[in-house]
């Protein structure tokens, strides 16, 4: 890794003074569509975040006021009833809020991550929390942390980044950007390595007080939400975001989506100046009792916009015959990812329509959007000085429900969850980059499997194949990664263990 140049400290220190002069502590960040120029090599990751930071007044949200939500069948077999009131408890958090407009930041505590010990000897990671971050992201949330300051462009001189730095965070009662998250200012530094010729280069965001505590937003738990850690609410920078994003003083020229129609009569008013909702509910999606297929659902709201200054309202209807936010689980072929979602490539850019067609936005966020849980199971390593022969298996970690009472941890597969399927997927990781390789185990034996592996194909029966570790079938997938192969080749096989 290369460092930045002692010129760009400089520059960091000027950002210290103007955060100070300011008195800004507390700022929130804004995601949307990816823009062309927040790519790998400038240290965005498209392979693991959903979309990217946008500017002040250019932010994505709904403007419909009432979103639903539903499990799947894989959802209700691999987490059963206790993961739908996991679930049901980090929507009503955000139902319980208030109207945006009437929002207090400073009501809201700086910090809300908290930890749970038995929880992480257990290795549970919190569904609740974690629920709670992926729909603050969709609503229009991006992590400030992690976009504090972003490099827009660099360039390599003498061995050291020449890096063009914006800032993405922005202070929830004036607007302008800020460089503390939470209370706590930030500062970066700039890193580069070069992958196939091609120079890769990111800012690494720390608390520029290293011994101070450091308070993340909800926000940031991409980043944040561990093993044993949960959230009991949001921090005052995640209630700054949604009344910046929702409130009645933030008016945009937007649409609505597809399938709203007036009731009564008249013409529909689609494109018109908007203010912001001001308050979002979420409501379950109609369930039939006996099939479990989703049932129709018809939600009216008042939609108010602007013509001449002035205000007018129409009632508007919407039908869902599928949730807004659908909740899953699956075998993820990321082997390490806890999740997946839908991503912003569906939102509505209303950039043109506000007389600022070169922009990021803003514009409307759209549905249906899916929350995939990974079925955490096993993970191998090898590599940096662990042998492709020898791998050892890093802290499990598995779905919990948690929190800071003397409640016993529950933990997931809910106890009825039955599968025979058992994917395996093997990851070697070449220049920087990971090759995935997958099978799936089908035996209805209830047999363990061994992963063997081999540099030659001599011998017979086993013959040269050494086995690496037991696969138990039980439905979640088993990972092996190899960080640093060495061979010049390599085999592996699946084979049923001998007990």
């Amino acid at each position: 890794m290369k460092h930045l140049s002692k010129f760009k400290w400089l520059v960091v220190a000027g950002l210290f003074l103007a955060s100070l002069n300011a008195s800004s502590v507390r700022a929130f960040s804004l995601i949307g569509p990816f823009e062309p120029w927040m790519t790998v090599t400038n240290g965005f990751t498209p392979a693991i975040d959903i979309g990217g930071p946008m500017p002040i007044g250019q932010g994505y949200r709904w403007n419909m006021p009432v979103l639903t939500y539903g499990f799947d069948q894989s959802f209700l077999d691999y987490f059963g009833s206790n993961g739908v009131a996991a679930v049901a408890s980090a929507v009503n958090l955000l139902n319980a809020l208030p109207p945006a407009s009437q929002i207090v930041p400073g009501n809201y505590p700086n910090n809300t991550l908290f930890y749970n010990y038995e929880a992480q000897a257990l290795g549970l990671a919190d569904l609740k929390s974690t629920t709670l971050f992926l729909l603050l992201e969709h609503l229009g949330l991006a992590s400030p942390d992690r976009y504090a300051f972003n490099l827009r462009s660099f360039s390599i001189t003498n061995g050291a980044v020449d890096a063009v730095v914006v800032q993405s965070n922005y202070d929830p009662i004036t607007g302008q950007p800020s460089t503390s998250v939470n209370g706590n200012l930030l500062a970066y530094d700039a890193t580069y390595f070069v992958s196939g010729g091609v120079a890769n280069a990111a800012l690494y965001i720390f608390p520029a007080d290293p011994y101070g505590p450091f308070d993340s937003a909800v926000a940031d738990g991409l980043q944040s939400v561990g093993v044993g850690a949960y959230y009991n609410g949001l921090t005052a920078d995640d209630a700054g975001g949604l009344r910046y994003l929702y409130a009645t003083n933030n008016v945009h020229f937007e649409f609505q989506l597809p399938g709203i129609q007036l009731v009564g009569t008249g013409s529909l008013v689609n494109g018109a100046l908007r203010p912001g909702v001001d308050k979002i509910t979420f409501a379950p999606q109609p369930v039939d009792p006996v099939s479990g297929a989703f049932l129709s659902a018809t939600n009216q709201f008042v939609d108010t916009f602007y013509t001449n200054n002035t205000a007018i309202q129409q009632l508007l209807s919407r039908v869902t015959t599928q949730p807004d936010f659908l909740f899953s689980a699956a075998n993820l072929v990321t082997t390490t990812a806890w999740f997946d979602r839908t991503s912003t490539t569906n939102w509505m850019n209303n950039a043109a329509a506000n007389g600022q067609p070169s922009a990021a936005g803003p514009g409307v966020i759209s549905s249906p959007v899916k929350f995939v849980f990974n079925k955490f199971g096993p993970v191998w390593e090898s590599g940096n000085s662990i042998s492709e022969d020898a791998p050892t298996q890093a802290n499990p970690i598995s779905w919990g429900t948690f929190d800071g009472s003397t409640n016993v941890s529950v933990p997931y597969p809910s106890a009825s969850y039955q599968t025979n399927a058992t994917p395996v997927c093997l990851s070697l990781m070449v220049d920087h980059q990971a090759v995935n390789y997958r099978w799936v185990i089908n035996d209805t034996t209830n047999h363990n499997y061994w992963l063997l592996t081999s540099t030659n194909l001599n011998g017979s029966g086993l013959g040269s194949w050494r086995p690496l570790f037991v696969i138990p079938v039980n439905g979640n997938v088993s990972s092996y990664i190899n960080i640093t192969p060495t061979s010049t080749r390599r085999f592996y096989q699946l084979v049923p263990a001998p007990f």
